[in-house]
């Protein structure tokens, strides 16, 4: 009974001796290197050997889980700078039906330093979602929302670069076409009195000319504003803008499309002359 005893005190000194050797180790480690919990602490430590416990991630995916247990869903919308969907209130309430909230969240141009994420509660609902309603389930809310946006605002006007990459020309098959075709017609249809072809190919003038493109195919709130490089061309300022609205009158424009549908739409010509 004696040696059974001092054979058990020789294993437990044993356990204790590994078990200190275990946590002088975990010491040694952890005064290597400092931890690093937030963004703010990441900045302010001027050590070189941190250790990222990204703790902001860590309870957004926590509170991300225990919102979809509850079935308590939310699709974020991420934008980036000058990026918008017009129609987000339609988009909320079709996402209602589907006891689904909307959310938007504004994408900034930097990014976050090495190991730490952001948004990881909106990525991880975001998955949810897709995998509950598969992955075209946002894509075929959206289009009937901006269905519904358009019959909803058929006055609204879309601006030029939110419309899709269409020819919007009657003459031009291509968007490349539409880009450069509306200015070569325009030079053609010029007239200069009292200028020979020298003086032609030396003159210099910039017309800007905006208006719309309603849906049906019309034009309306015509703008033109023309600038000479030259001095005393300006006596030709009149002239010119008066052939630019002639020419937009005359054309035949094309309606822009949003997503395959037709919208009013902001339009923009540099009639250069040179």
């Amino acid at each position: 009974m004696r040696y059974f005893k001092l054979i058990l005190l020789t294993i437990i000194l044993i356990l204790v001796s590994c078990e200190k050797k275990k946590n002088i180790s975990e010491i040694k480690i952890s005064s290597d290197s400092i931890i690093v919990k937030s963004i703010d602490e990441f900045y302010k430590t001027k050590s070189k050997k941190v250790k990222i416990v990204d703790t902001l991630c860590i309870f957004e995916q926590k509170r991300a889980q225990e919102d979809v247990k509850k079935n308590k869903l939310v699709y974020t919308l991420h934008y980036g700078i000058g990026v918008y969907d017009f129609s987000n209130f339609e988009m909320n309430e079709l996402l209602a039906k589907h006891s689904i909230t909307l959310d938007t969240i504004l994408i900034p141009c930097s990014r976050p330093p090495k190991g730490f994420k952001w948004y990881c509660y909106s990525e991880l609902m975001n998955k949810e979602i897709e995998k509950r309603f598969g992955e075209k389930f946002i894509d075929s809310l959206r289009n009937i929302a901006d269905r519904k946006f358009v019959e909803n605002n058929p006055k609204f006007v879309f601006s030029f670069s939110d419309c899709e990459t269409n020819s919007r020309y009657e003459t031009a098959k291509t968007y490349e076409d539409f880009l450069e075709k509306p200015e070569n017609d325009f030079i053609k249809s010029l007239n200069y009195k009292n200028l020979t072809k020298q003086q032609l190919k030396k003159e210099k003038a910039n017309s800007d000319i905006s208006f719309v493109i309603y849906r049906n195919g019309t034009i309306g709130n015509i703008k033109v504003q023309t600038d000479f490089n030259i001095s005393k061309n300006k006596d030709f300022i009149k002239y010119f803008e008066k052939e630019a609205i002639k020419f937009v009158k005359n054309a035949k424009w094309k309606s822009a499309t949003y997503r395959g549908i037709k919208v009013n739409s902001e339009m923009y010509l540099n009639l250069y002359n040179k």
